[in-house]
């Protein structure tokens, strides 16, 4: 394998543990930064304030950045 092959999968391994896909995995990691065990994903997607996506097919999974979620509720807190 080459060194450009490698550096690609080694990127790939890490966008693949940024990504969150569904509700329950979504509401877990927002309560280990903070959030009330309540915390509703679904609420949070339709406001459309916060950077949870779906996955578009028949009704989809929710779907989420670990980065993106962390950033923005940081910039809440200090907001």
């Amino acid at each position: 394998m080459d060194t450009n092959q490698q550096q690609h999968d080694d990127g790939d391994e890490r966008l693949a543990g940024d990504i969150l896909v569904g509700a329950h995995a979504i509401r877990a990691y927002l309560v280990e930064l903070g959030m009330p065990e309540s915390v509703d994903p679904y609420y949070l997607r339709r406001t459309r304030r916060w950077p949870i996506g779906n996955t578009g097919r028949d009704g989809g999974n929710l779907i989420a950045s670990k980065r993106r979620l962390a950033r923005h509720a940081q910039k809440i807190a200090a907001g």
